[in-house]
């Protein structure tokens, strides 16, 4: 699955948080060889399943922090994907001598990770949206239950840490929901939450006045 290079570079410039204009002529350099061999240097994999394929609904989605999307369960999935080990390795390696690099690559293995999901969303269920654990009030630490429910350590080699993090780090989890919109005012820790103090969204996008 190909992914559009100006898409992919003005989503790195966004991780990155420059623009075109910032850029001098050593981080071009380094970011067009980090778009240019990205899909080289990782090996992207996913997995998924039907909710409705599973004996029953899991518990995690039973809980009320999980509320906004409880309704939209009927044709939603449970997904992971990685980028390997091998991404994660080079970018350390990188940190240890040439940090700047590191940043660059960093930057374009996230955007090329959540490019390559957004395509593959887009491709079995148009309209819907990847909601990770961890958004609008949800534990970062169900990601421990998707991957179990995905047998993610068998199919993509995906190892949660207590945390909910993962391993490989450059990997993702969660659930596919039609039909649903981000939005900070269901939240159910919306009064104490520090992105919106910042003027942020735990999805990445500025805050909207909702």
């Amino acid at each position: 699955m190909c992914v559009p290079a100006s898409l992919l570079r003005a989503d790195a410039l966004a991780n990155l948080g420059y623009s075109e204009g910032d850029l001098d002529d050593k981080t071009q350099e380094t970011l067009h060889s980090a778009l240019d061999h990205i899909a080289e240097w990782s090996v992207y994999k996913q997995y998924y399943c039907y909710l409705k394929d599973l004996p029953a609904t899991p518990d995690f989605l039973q809980q009320v922090s999980y509320k906004s999307i409880q309704g939209k369960l009927d044709t939603a999935l449970l997904f992971a994907a990685t980028l390997g080990l091998g991404i994660d390795q080079r970018i350390r390696r990188l940190s240890l001598s040439r940090l700047s690099e590191a940043v660059v690559l960093n930057a374009v293995a996230n955007a090329y990770l959540e490019a390559r999901t957004d395509l593959f969303i887009k491709e079995i269920l148009p309209g819907a949206v990847l909601f990770c654990p961890g958004y609008a009030g949800t534990s970062p630490e169900d990601n421990r239950s998707v991957l179990k429910l995905l047998d993610a350590q068998k199919h993509l080699g995906i190892y949660p840490k207590d945390s909910g993090l993962m391993l490989p780090e450059k990997s993702m989890a969660g659930i596919v929901v039609a039909n649903y919109r981000f939005s900070c005012r269901a939240c159910n820790i919306r009064s104490k939450c520090d992105y919106l103090r910042q003027g942020k969204t735990c999805y990445g996008t500025k805050a909207a006045h909702d």
